[in-house]
């Protein structure tokens, strides 16, 4: 395994740390202007991220685990943006999208259909015989 030193600012406390690469990073390209990480909220079914949580934890120290959650998805979606770029526009960045769609996708929209229903159901039959009198 191939390693080199990085620098890490940890921008919270202001400090530098050093860690190891691992071999599937790429060193910092000092020519490169670092770009700031946003923070971004997705809706993922509870045992997908509760696996992805247990991969993460168990291959850390592995040559080709992940650092922390952030660096596992960080790397896993940059795959699959850089191949549907390479599939579908020749390799290149899509032209950027100032709104997207907002709201549940068709299966969102039927789990949460589904949810409200079950709800109903456990709400009437909670008021039907949960008077106590």
């Amino acid at each position: 395994m191939t390693t080199t030193a990085v620098t890490e600012k940890i921008p919270t406390r202001k400090q530098t740390r050093t860690r190891k690469a691992k071999s599937h990073e790429q060193p910092a390209d000092p020519a490169l202007p670092v770009e700031a990480m946003k923070s971004a909220s997705f809706s993922l079914p509870p045992s997908l991220l509760a696996r992805m949580r247990a991969a993460q934890w168990r291959t850390q120290l592995r040559p080709d685990g992940h650092h922390n959650l952030s660096e596992m998805v960080r790397i896993t979606l940059t795959a699959e943006v850089e191949r549907l770029e390479a599939k579908y526009n020749r390799g290149r960045p899509f032209e950027k999208v100032e709104k997207l769609r907002t709201g549940p996708s068709p299966q969102g929209a039927k789990r949460g259909g589904q949810l409200r229903s079950l709800q109903a159901r456990q709400r009437r039959a909670t008021e039907a015989g949960g008077d106590g009198a």
